[in-house]
């Protein structure tokens, strides 16, 4: 006989989830409410409907979660609350399947958003084409395997919802305990495809398009040795910045697996040893129950940190064309570091109205309408020129934008006094 979980565990299974709930529900409504009401123009940008879409499947999964036990049909034995029918635990079940395979395709949707986006240089227009794909994803991946489940009477009493399980729980387990429902061989055949079709959709899909926006933003970068004077300061800036996207674009993925963490150990504990570890169990689905509330804290921390990046035209500086230095008898390294030193003293004012400056504020699912924006130049490096008026305000030393292809860049370094 396959072992039941004791009072203090059926309590929690129970309860514990409900507060959780509560606040993912709350949470999700508050993105909702934040897009459609309060910032209505972000509705403009796919990456803003594609977290509206989340958060609405995210309520529906925190209601399943809130209602818990609830739904199960009267007298089902070791669960706590028990209220409702056989129609109600399907209805719960038959939801619950749905929304846990659409919120983490929309995790992993914005991997591949993402990639389009970099790869387009943020042209959205560009790439607007994949949105109706992802929703459409969303559904064929999600809403035919619950019909198919709700039809084979597989939706019964889990641990803590109406879920995918045979009845009584852990018959297929105990060849003592005959199934009631569920637990045929072609229902576990469908339940070992609804099995990897969330592997594909957490593990696999994710990671396939987070490496290819690496290899694609490595190739976009070049050696900065290979760069001198402004260009090593915009190709530094450049690894800097792309770094940082990528770092961006996994955020959200890492933060839906940081909420299903145990849920993978539960899994795991229980293809090792045969047994289910209710302790684990309950602990994942608290976690999971608590995505709303982490998906809304990513969302507006990415909002609140976007980067700015300013963009102004540099003094008219009269910078002296030394090109042609080894004409001019009169020119001595003395002589070049006097000039250079006038010229850091004037560029110093320059810097200290960087603030004043229009900005731009960026990150890598929001790229900027704006066609002007000069992120892409970022990502682009056959767009750059040497008259580019791209810098960042955190690089210790910039150089004026107006140097033209003439002039040499100089080492101004007092401590080198070699040519």
């Amino acid at each position: 006989m396959i072992p039941q979980p004791n009072d203090r565990q059926q309590r929690a299974s129970a309860y514990a989830l409900k507060p959780l709930a509560a606040l993912s529900f709350l949470s999700g409504c508050y993105v909702i409410y934040h897009i459609l009401v309060q910032k209505p123009e972000k509705l403009k940008r796919m990456y803003h409907r594609i977290i509206l879409a989340m958060n609405i499947c995210v309520l529906p999964y925190a209601v399943v979660d809130f209602v818990g036990t609830w739904a199960m049909p009267i007298g089902t034995p070791y669960r706590i609350g028990a209220a409702g029918n056989q129609g109600t635990c399907i209805a719960q079940g038959f939801v619950s399947i749905i929304v846990t395979i659409a919120v983490p395709y929309y995790y992993s949707s914005l991997s591949v958003f993402s990639c389009f986006a970099v790869r387009n240089s943020f042209k959205e227009e560009n790439y607007r084409h994949i949105e109706k794909w992802i929703h459409l994803g969303a559904i064929i991946f999600s809403l035919p395997i619950a019909i198919l489940f709700a039809a084979r009477n597989s939706i019964n009493p889990n641990i803590t919802i109406c879920f995918v399980a045979e009845y009584p729980f852990g018959c297929v387990e105990d060849p003592n305990v005959p199934c009631e429902r569920g637990g045929d061989s072609l229902t576990s055949a469908i339940e070992t495809m609804y099995s990897w079709v969330l592997m594909a959709i957490l593990f696999v899909i994710p990671p396939a398009a987070l490496l290819y926006l690496r290899g694609f933003i490595k190739r976009a970068t070049r050696d900065t040795n290979r760069s001198v004077g402004k260009k090593k300061i915009i190709e530094t800036f450049r690894k800097r910045v792309l770094k940082d996207l990528i770092a961006q674009s996994s955020l959200y993925l890492l933060s839906f697996w940081s909420t299903q963490i145990f849920l993978y150990i539960s899994h795991g504990y229980h293809l090792i040893t045969g047994k289910h570890s209710y302790d684990l169990i309950i602990a994942g689905v608290c976690c999971s129950s608590f995505q709303g509330v982490v998906l809304m804290l990513v969302y507006f921390q990415l909002e609140a940190k976007k980067g700015d990046v300013a963009v102004c035209e540099g003094p008219g500086f009269e910078i002296r064309n030394y090109q042609g230095a080894k004409d001019d008898t009169n020119l001595s390294v003395r002589g070049i570091r006097e000039a250079a030193k006038r010229t850091r003293n004037r560029f110093s004012g320059w810097k200290s109205s960087l603030s004043s400056q229009r900005k731009y504020s960026f990150h890598i699912f929001d790229g900027e309408v704006d066609e002007s924006s000069p992120w892409a130049k970022f990502l682009n490096p056959d767009d750059d020129s040497e008259n580019d008026d791209v810098f960042s305000p955190g690089i210790e030393e910039d150089l004026p934008s107006n140097i033209n292809n003439n002039d040499a860049v100089l080492n101004i370094n007092p401590d080198d006094d070699s040519e």
